[in-house]
């Protein structure tokens, strides 16, 4: 079967005092129909900028080459135009704080009215009844009195339900997810989580879900690709990550998550910095903070097959 997404040798660079600086390098996943795939590692390894190239939203100043190729059109050779068509409705996308992508001046029922018009080609009072089936369908109560309501007036788990309504109002094919529960509590984080979930399989949606939590990858993803200073150093599935990881920097994140043990244990946290953009090191980008670090590693790494679909980029298993 052929992948929805499939993400090809995907290179990002930015320009900066007019030099480029590569912030994302040589990068390849796939997605298929109604699959989970979950993108993680430590802020600035370049999970949020990936998922802006796929959506085309990157500033004008960024080069990107490789190929995105969304149901096989590459999305990076598309004009503005022809990606605004596909933003929305084919391809959705939950942004990191509901607080700053609402649009604080606009009713959240104008906000989705918009993009039901825009896509979906339906009159006005056809798409008002369409966005409060949508506020309803995502769990907000009294949806034909909050469908009124400005971003400012809702709390950080409503507003978050809201654009998850907007994500999902043209029943797109991908969801992109950017952090969706950083900024709630446990709880509602569940619930939204739960909601992704059951949405995801009503629709046979598959889901790009970026995130740090390896508890939520755990719960929620059906394949895991692990980044590091712009890099993939490792990618298997869910089973095969949690219970056989290979690269050292994908053990250290695990090591730092609480175990439930009912026992006072340390956390083992991962030494040193993420390396800056325009200081990349040529070999291995890890190597300055893996504790297996050896010559050899001053060499770039080939991402080397363990088993079928698990991968890693490390020396240790070449």
């Amino acid at each position: 079967m052929e992948p929805l997404l499939d993400v090809r040798d995907l290179q990002i660079e930015f320009e900066i005092d007019e030099q480029y600086y590569r912030a994302v390098q040589n990068v390849s996943f796939q997605i298929k129909q109604g699959q989970t795939l979950g993108l993680v590692g430590e802020s600035g390894c370049g999970k949020s900028v990936t998922s802006l190239s796929i959506m085309r939203l990157l500033q004008e100043s960024a080069n990107i080459t490789g190929e995105v190729r969304l149901n096989g059109t590459d999305l990076v050779s598309l004009s503005e135009p022809e990606m605004r068509k596909i933003r929305g409705d084919e391809i959705s996308m939950i942004f990191q704080e509901p607080m700053t992508s609402l649009n604080p001046v606009h009713k959240i029922g104008v906000q989705i009215i918009e993009s039901l018009i825009l896509h979906s080609n339906i009159a006005p009072k056809q798409a008002r009844a369409k966005a409060i089936e949508l506020l309803k369908i995502v769990g907000i109560p009294r949806a034909e009195q909050i469908v009124d309501d400005y971003p400012h007036q809702l709390s950080g788990g409503m507003r978050q339900r809201v654009m998850i309504a907007m994500a999902m109002a043209c029943n797109p094919r991908l969801l992109i997810a950017d952090e969706p529960t950083t900024a709630l509590d446990v709880t509602i984080q569940a619930q939204i989580l739960d909601l992704m979930r059951k949405l995801a399989k009503e629709n046979d949606m598959s889901i790009l879900l970026i995130t740090h939590d390896l508890g939520v990858v755990a719960e929620m993803c059906d394949y895991v690709v692990v980044m590091y200073a712009g890099e993939i150093v490792e990618q298997g599935t869910v089973r095969q990550i949690f219970k056989n990881p290979k690269h050292p920097y994908t053990i250290g994140l695990l090591n730092s998550i609480p175990k439930m043990t009912g026992l006072k244990t340390r956390l083992t946290p991962i030494q040193g910095n993420v390396p800056s953009l325009r200081n990349m090191p040529e070999g291995c980008r890890f190597a300055q903070r893996c504790p297996h670090a050896t010559d050899v590693c001053k060499k770039q790494p080939n991402h080397i097959q363990i088993e079928p679909e698990h991968t890693a980029k490390c020396w240790l298993h070449a």
